[in-house]
């Protein structure tokens, strides 16, 4: 009970710490949800596809891939640590490693999921765009895909040594995966090449049940054939993620 209660309080503790970080620094609202908006509003049927067909594809395809910017904020959630010179206070005290990445991980998840739902209301409110399935479709999509970013941070992280390096490395997935994924041009628009290595990214999954479940026929098996790729994904990356993670390795923190 001792170290439940414990494990409890970590968490709490990076938690709140994470959260004040992120509401102060602001730059997550330019980058996820105003960067997306105007992109949206620039590019909108250039990059949509039949815009007759499928009308908000643009803000879906784009509030996906920039959903992935998690990924930036959970590896800087760690590397704060450097930041702050706290991480030998970290390798003394020895936290519970799973509490701590819980701590470092939930308010950018939230983060993530607010995204989602935010650009899925302003879909269906401006658009609007038809819904043809059920709206828990959406969110049995939506929670695995916002948990996927996290995950892969933590493993950038690990296998990373500077910020620099980290950030680099971040915006190369995030435009790569989201670019063959579908999420900037529609599939049948990409050279072969990208559409075949397409099924292999979280984004082509989330595109697809997204589809489904607005201007498609609105199907439950493709919804949890999606969720379930993504999850499979998403906890494969998390395993070797979190078994991999040591916060005790030292990290350059600006070079």
């Amino acid at each position: 009970m001792r170290e439940r209660i414990e494990w409890r309080t970590v968490v709490r503790a990076f938690a709140a710490t994470e959260a004040r970080t992120l509401w102060r620094m602001r730059t997550p609202v330019i980058f996820m949800f105003a960067v997306p908006a105007l992109l949206s509003l620039l590019l909108g049927t250039a990059v949509s596809g039949d815009p007759a067909a499928f009308p908000g594809r643009s803000v879906i395809g784009f509030a996906v891939l920039f959903s992935f910017m998690t990924i930036n904020y959970q590896g800087l959630a760690l590397f704060r640590e450097f930041f702050g010179n706290t991480w030998l206070r970290q390798a003394v005290y020895k936290p519970p490693r799973s509490a701590f990445l819980v701590g470092k991980l939930v308010p950018v998840l939230a983060m993530g999921i607010v995204q989602l739902v935010v650009f899925a209301a302003l879909t269906f409110l401006v658009y609007p765009l038809p819904l043809h399935g059920d709206v828990f479709q959406l969110l049995v999509v939506a929670v695995p895909l916002a948990c996927c970013g996290p995950m892969i941070g933590i493993l950038l992280y690990t296998v990373t040594s500077s910020v620099s390096a980290f950030q680099s490395i971040t915006y190369l997935l995030m435009l790569g995966l989201g670019g063959l994924g579908g999420t900037i041009v529609t599939p049948d628009r990409l050279p072969a090449v990208s559409r075949a290595l397409g099924p292999f990214t979280p984004h082509h999954w989330a595109i697809e049940a997204f589809t489904n479940s607005t201007v498609g026929a609105g199907s439950w098996s493709v919804t949890l054939r999606c969720a379930g790729i993504i999850t499979g994904i998403t906890v494969a990356i998390g395993v070797v993620a979190i078994t991999t993670f040591d916060f005790r390795s030292e990290k350059l923190a600006y070079a």
